[in-house]
């Protein structure tokens, strides 16, 4: 097969990075008021598990659709957990500089807080850009997921740790590039664990959720994403 053809393993490769790019761009101008990135980041993932599944599609197009559609809950989950990992960030860095001043103690409670909002905080908009449920809806699923898959919430955090990292070391230009391609490992993950959930009959009606892409008819659930 020709390397360049657009069929060829190569070209749908670099198709496939160019849209992670694209998708984490919009994704950073979207986030920019703070407040909003809740909502950016569950259309960030609604895009991107299409993607996993190659049906990518309008893009841009899919990606504000998400946005409108997840805004309210993005702001009801996404402001307080937005909040409080500034507010942990900022005692782990203040106490840390103290340490050898008797504040391990301190120093090492905030940065499991500041670890643990970071953890959640995918799981939470993951489940929200996959499922259709209410905003405390997302926040226990997305808790309960954790907790039945330890292996796969650590390698999040791994990866959630790392996209930190870089951002933190060259401040913009990650920023705009880096959460397309984390985004996309972690729906990769996503993906393959609510799978294995339904299959299992963990995740269905008793949690009053639907797959997008399973094409569940549930009556009693609030929301039902297309």
């Amino acid at each position: 097969m020709n390397l360049f053809s657009l069929n060829s393993p190569f070209a749908r490769g670099i198709n496939k990075l160019v849209m992670m790019l694209y998708v984490g761009i919009l994704w950073f101008l979207c986030s920019l008021p703070i407040l909003t990135m809740g909502a950016a980041t569950a259309a960030l993932y609604e895009v991107l598990f299409q993607a996993v599944k190659d049906q990518e599609g309008y893009i841009a197009r899919r990606f504000f659709q998400a946005f409108r559609g997840n805004l309210k809950q993005g702001l009801q989950l996404g402001i307080p957990l937005v909040l409080a990992q500034v507010v942990f960030a900022f005692d782990f860095f203040y106490y840390s500089l103290f340490w050898g001043e008797g504040y391990q103690v301190q120093t090492i409670v905030f940065a499991v807080l500041s670890l643990l909002v970071l953890t959640v905080f995918p799981f939470v908009f993951a489940a929200m850009a996959k499922f259709g449920n209410t905003a405390s809806g997302h926040f226990r699923m997305a808790v309960t997921i954790m907790l039945r898959c330890p292996g796969w919430t650590a390698a999040v955090l791994a990866i959630q740790a790392l996209t930190v990292f870089l951002i933190w070391f060259f401040v913009y230009f990650p920023a705009l590039f880096i959460m397309g391609i984390s985004g996309y490992l972690e729906a990769v993950i996503f993906d393959h664990v609510f799978q294995g959930l339904i299959d299992r009959g963990i995740i269905g009606v008793a949690e009053g959720a639907v797959l997008n892409s399973l094409g569940v008819n549930l009556t009693d659930i609030d929301e039902l994403k297309e």
